[in-house]
C-alpha cells in the first residue's frame, strides 16, 4: 500500500512540477513547442530520477538498473501491446530508421561500459563512465530538439502542442508557482523514499533479488505515464507518436537513470543485467524489423498479444 501512496506521490508531484516550470516558460514567452520537447518530456522523467538518487544515495543499485532496464523492457513490450489490442500501432518511419537505431547504440554502450571495469567478480558503473551517459543524454535531447524544429509535418506539431495544452499551461501568480514547486518537490521526495524502502522490504521478506523488485514493481508503476498515455492515444485513434515517445523515454532513462546514479555512487553491474540488456536489444531489433516489413508498418492486435505475452515470460524469466 505504501508503495502505491509512493507512486501517487511521485505523479502528482511531478505533474506539479512540470505545471510551475511551464508557468514560468510562458511568463519568458517560451513556445508551447519548446515547452513540450524540454520541460514536458522532462517532467514524466521525474518519477524515475528521484528514484534513482534515493537508491544511489542508500547502496541500492541494483534497484537503479532493474528499474531503468525494466522500464524499458515494459514501454517497447507491454505499453505497445496493450495499445495495440486498442487499436493497431502505427511505426512511425523516422522513429525505426533514426530513433531505434540510437536506442541499440545506448544499450550497447551501456553492455560495454558495464563490462568494461570490474570489482571482483562483477562489473561496474564508475564515476566517469556515469558522466559520459549523462553527457549522451544531453546530446540526444539537444538533437531531439534541433531534429523537431527542422521537421515541419503540422500534425506532429499539434500533437506536441496538445501534450503541453493538456496540462493546462497559464501565466499562474509567483506564490502559485512556489507552492506548486514546494508540494511538487514534497512530493517526489516522500514518493520516492516510499517506493525505494518498502521495494527493498518486500525484497527482504520474499527473498526476491533488487534487481527483480526493480525490474518488475518498480518498472511498472514508473512505466505507469507512458500505460495511461499508450491507452488514450489508442482510444483517439493517434498512435503515430507513441513509438516515438515511448522510444525517446527510453534512451533518457538508460543513459540518464543509470548515468546519474553512477556519478553519484558507482553502480555494481552483475551479469543478470547483461542478460536483460541483451533481451531488451533483441526486442528493440524486432519492433524496427516490425516497421521496416510490416504491412503499413503497424503493429496489429496479434503481434501486440505476442508483445504482451513476451512480457509475462521476461518476468517469468527474472523470478
Amino acid at each position: 500500500m505504501l508503495i502505491v501512496v509512493g507512486f501517487i506521490l511521485l505523479i502528482k508531484g511531478a505533474d506539479l512540477l512540470v505545471r510551475a516550470a511551464a508557468s514560468i516558460a510562458k511568463k519568458f514567452n517560451l513556445s508551447e513547442m519548446l515547452i513540450g520537447l524540454t520541460i514536458v518530456a522532462i517532467g514524466t522523467s521525474l518519477p524515475e530520477i528521484f528514484i534513482t538518487v534515493t537508491s544511489s544515495i542508500d547502496g541500492h543499485s541494483d534497484l537503479i538498473v532493474g528499474n531503468a532496464i525494466g522500464s524499458c523492457v515494459c514501454n517497447f513490450l507491454f505499453v505497445i501491446g496493450l495499445t495495440s489490442l486498442i487499436r493497431p500501432v502505427k511505426l512511425d518511419k523516422r522513429i525505426v530508421n533514426i530513433h531505434l537505431p540510437i536506442s541499440v547504440a545506448a544499450m550497447l554502450l551501456i553492455l560495454f561500459l558495464g563490462n568494461t571495469e570490474k570489482l571482483g567478480e562483477v562489473g561496474l558503473i564508475s564515476k566517469w563512465q556515469g558522466g559520459v551517459l549523462l553527457l549522451c543524454t544531453v546530446v540526444y535531447i539537444l538533437y531531439t530538439i534541433y531534429e523537431e524544429k527542422k521537421i515541419k509535418d503540422k500534425e506532429l506539431d499539434d500533437e506536441i502542442i496538445k501534450e503541453v495544452e493538456e496540462i493546462e499551461i497559464k501565466s499562474k501568480s509567483v506564490g502559485t508557482i512556489i507552492i506548486y514547486t514546494v508540494l511538487g518537490l514534497v512530493g517526489l521526495k516522500f514518493g520516492a523514499d516510499f517506493v525505494v524502502n518498502n521495494s527493498i522490504l518486500i525484497a527482504q521478506n520474499l527473498g526476491w533479488s533488487e534487481s527483480f523488485i526493480g525490474a518488475t514493481i518498480v518498472a511498472a508503476g514508473t512505466a505507469l505515464p507512458e500505460i495511461v498515455t499508450g491507452i488514450i492515444s489508442a482510444r483517439r485513434g493517434e498512435t503515430g507518436l507513441l513509438l516515438g515517445n515511448i522510444t525517446g523515454s527510453n534512451i533518457v532513462n538508460l543513459c540518464l537513470l543509470i548515468g546519474l546514479g553512477a556519478v553519484i555512487c558507482p553502480i555494481v553491474f552483475d551479469a543478470e543485467f547483461n542478460r536483460s540488456l541483451i533481451i531488451l536489444i533483441a526486442v528493440t531489433i524486432i519492433l524496427q524489423l516490425i516497421g521496416i516489413f510490416s504491412k503499413n508498418s503497424k503493429v496489429n492486435r496479434l503481434t501486440g498479444f505476442v508483445l504482451i505475452l513476451g512480457y509475462v515470460l521476461y518476468v517469468l524469466s527474472m523470478a
